[in-house]
């Protein structure tokens, strides 16, 4: 049968969106559909509702799918994308980079298997000149032609990617149901079939509830989104008030009718809260509902979208549950920290007073008594003078320990060999009996924290001369580069950051390899006072020290061959 060309063959190309006025242009006779002039009347129609959409949509038509696609949709294509060059073309020359993933799902919608859609599905497209990672949420439905049969794939769908939330979507998509359902009362009987696509369509939505209640809230119709979200089916509902779906004592509130009276009012009604389905469980649910009015401004209606946002409202619930944990824990922890104060305050002066005081009066006894005292006496002033010093060196290391958390944290750009050079002439001065060679490589400029710094190295040197192998001077080598944090295996850095690696490496007595994370912690001791003194503090702190860069510290060694210290410091300002 020959279709007759219409008077006016392109009027389902109206409108004064780019997209219409691209189509009025284009040279179709050279596409696989033909001239517009015997196009079924089933297209055009379809073509009407997607190019007069407020909300983004495609069609593919035909054997070959042929590309359509309205304005609301051209954003998503990017700046050098596919705008205008999809528009007529094939679905597969159109979309190649991800045609083996849309291929199934447009053969099940023209195989008659229904409709599909998809919530936020990765989704790679190519636009702004280069392929992008983006997620989608979407529904495929069919299209059946004058004869019942699916001739094309209407496609509605939404950018997910910059997770703005399922509100936005929802308002947008209440918006356009309120749009449409406003234009489908102004329609006379010429596009009933046009009205009847369009319901169709909406009830193939399958992530949202959509559905009209008359002027009372009595639900006039259901989609499978409202099923599938209420688990009602149509016959179970239709009929009855909307306030089914409301808790008790939100019904006792009259809720219910407080958001059909706003709606009414100010044309639209916004509300979160708890839901009740079919089974009786909870759900929570983001609602909008909007007025429907008639040609002469009276409310005839009202449409209503709910979403299901119970994943994210635990989610929320969680976060909310966190930070109020995490609040507390500040708290406690700025607690802590005064009372660590207080500590080091008493620490500083009511303790060491009279350990000061039994040293004094010791050394006396020592010095004017040394003649009246046994031997034994002898010994054991002593051991109390050893002791109370042992006591006063582990009041002072933590005392530093304490420092280092407590402490104003200024950062200096300083070369490294500056700091290394003193610390050297401080060590020559205490443990010049050790004759220890202390060589400097090449040293980093970086931002650090200048008298920290300089405690973690008096530490790390002054313990490579403690614990030197008997009869053999110390060797320690000091060097520093400049790597980037993807090249370090050892522990783990941001990949793309600029650290200063620094190595302190002895040969000293060593250690077994079991011990190299035991050693960081305090009061840890490897050998007992009478091999080598000290309080086990030491490496404590220059741990604290590293970790107040915002930098990484390790150590390896073997026992009698010596140790390595790499130290790892980003070279840029901590905020």
């Amino acid at each position: 049968m020959t279709l007759e060309k219409p008077p006016h063959i392109l009027q389902f190309f109206s409108g004064s969106g780019e997209m219409a006025a691209l189509m009025r242009e284009k040279d179709w006779s050279n596409t696989s559909i033909g001239d517009p002039a015997t196009w079924p009347q089933s297209l055009r129609t379809t073509l009407s509702i997607v190019l007069n959409s407020k909300f983004p949509m495609f069609l593919w038509w035909g054997p070959e799918l042929i590309c359509f696609y309205n304005d609301a949709y051209r954003p998503s294509l990017g700046i050098n994308g596919k705008h205008p060059f999809i528009l007529g073309i094939p679905a597969e020359q159109a979309w190649p980079e991800v045609w083996d993933f849309i291929k199934p799902l447009i053969d099940q919608v023209l195989s008659g298997k229904g409709a599909t859609w998809h919530k936020d599905q990765f989704l790679p497209i190519f636009r702004n000149g280069r392929m992008e990672d983006v997620y989608w949420t979407f529904s495929y439905s069919p299209v059946h032609d004058e004869s019942g049969n699916v001739a094309g794939v209407l496609v509605t769908c939404t950018e997910t990617t910059d997770m703005q939330g399922q509100r936005v979507f929802a308002s947008e998509l209440e918006k356009q149901v309120k749009e449409r359902t406003e234009e489908l009362t102004r329609l006379n009987e010429s596009l009933a079939k046009s009205e009847q696509r369009y319901h169709l369509m909406v009830e193939e939505v399958e992530d949202y509830a959509i559905l009209y209640l008359n002027r009372n809230g009595i639900v006039e119709n259901w989609n499978k989104g409202a099923e599938k979200i209420k688990g009602y089916t149509a016959e179970e509902i239709i009929g009855k008030s909307f306030s089914i779906f409301y808790p008790e004592q939100e019904r006792k509130d009259r809720l219910p009718e407080k958001l059909l009276q706003l709606a009414a009012e100010k044309g639209k009604a916004i509300h979160e809260g708890w839901r009740v389905r079919k089974d009786g469980s909870l759900f929570w649910a983001s609602v909008a509902i909007t007025a429907v009015h008639d040609t002469k401004n009276n409310v005839i209606g009202f449409s209503k979208v709910t979403h299901d946002l119970t994943e994210k409202k635990a989610a929320d619930d969680k976060l909310k549950l966190n930070a109020e944990q995490l609040e507390q824990k500040n708290k406690d922890l700025q607690k802590m920290n005064t009372e660590l104060q207080s500590f080091a305050y008493v620490s500083s002066h009511d303790l060491q007073e009279p350990l000061r005081k039994i040293q004094t009066f010791a050394s006396r006894i020592m010095s004017k008594e040394m003649q009246t005292l046994s031997e034994s006496g002898k010994d054991y002033f002593r051991r109390m003078q050893e002791a109370a010093a042992r006591m006063q060196t582990l009041i002072q290391d933590l005392l530093a320990y304490s420092r280092t958390n407590t402490t104003d944290r200024v950062f200096e750009s300083i070369d490294l060999a500056d700091i290394v050079n003193e610390v050297k002439t401080d060590i020559k001065e205490t443990h010049a009996e050790k004759e220890a060679v202390i060589e400097v490589g090449q040293m980093c400029e970086i931002n650090i924290i200048p008298f920290q710094f300089r405690q973690l190295l008096y530490n790390l040197i002054g313990n490579a001369i403690k614990f030197s192998k008997p009869g053999v001077k110390p060797h320690i080598r000091i060097e520093s580069e400049m790597v980037k944090g993807n090249t370090v295996k050892k522990v783990s850095l941001s990949p793309q950051k600029n650290y200063c690696h620094i190595s302190i490496t002895d040969n000293g007595i060593g250690f077994d390899p079991q011990y190299k994370d035991r050693i960081f912690e305090v009061f840890q001791r490897l050998h007992g006072n009478e091999e080598y003194s000290g309080t086990g503090i030491g490496l404590a702190i220059v741990k604290k020290i590293v970790e107040n860069h915002h930098g990484a510290i390790t150590a390896t060694g073997e026992l009698n061959k010596g140790a390595t210290f790499d130290i790892y410091l980003p070279n840029t300002l901590p905020k």
